[in-house]
């Protein structure tokens, strides 16, 4: 009996969990007639294990937050997670092929209502946590300081005061010029 790869496992119930109510209509792991005609597709088991996952493309209320999710898989093999082979959506491909951007899909079909993630065989067990999020709570530096740093709630801070004080006559003391 074939079945997904834990990687794949993994992911589909991460996604699952952040959009618990999403269409599931273009879901699918398993090759139909039509991948297994073709003969080659990540759909079509190998000693059992399927290397392919399709996930329905309409996940909220909001069209791009499919947009945003390939983008963060993406981003996540480009850092390294060798579990992902390639990805396609909306007509493009990303791959290690060219350092994972992203490049015309000239398949037969664009992967417009789903998209498309393949797994290497690393990810034939491991189902390790994939991090969409990237490093928690990064921040960049400069000159030292944390960007993003918050202002103490006193109101003191080593913020340079040379900048113009506000110009709309209120008593805010901000020193943002609004000119």
């Amino acid at each position: 009996m074939p079945k997904l790869c834990a990687a794949g496992i993994q992911l589909r119930e991460q996604i699952d969990d952040d959009y618990p109510d999403r269409d599931r209509k273009s879901d699918g792991w398993i090759a139909d007639s039509r991948h297994l005609a073709k003969g080659t597709s990540d759909h079509i088991p190998v000693d059992g294990i399927v290397r392919a996952l399709d996930i329905d493309a309409d996940l909220s209320a909001h069209k791009e937050e499919a947009y945003a999710l390939v983008e963060k898989i993406r981003k996540l093999a480009k850092k390294g997670d060798k579990r992902i082979a390639y990805i396609i959506f909306d007509g493009k491909i990303m791959s290690p092929i060219l350092g994972w951007k992203r490049r015309t899909y000239k398949g037969a079909n664009p992967h417009r209502s789903h998209f498309h993630i393949s797994f290497t065989t690393l990810g034939d067990k491991d189902g390790s946590y994939f991090n969409l999020e990237g490093e928690a709570n990064e921040r960049l530096k400069e000159d030292g300081r944390e960007l993003g740093q918050d202002i103490p709630s006193n109101g003191t801070s080593d913020l340079s005061s040379s900048r113009p004080r506000c110009r709309c006559n209120c008593q805010c003391s901000s020193r943002i010029s609004l000119a």
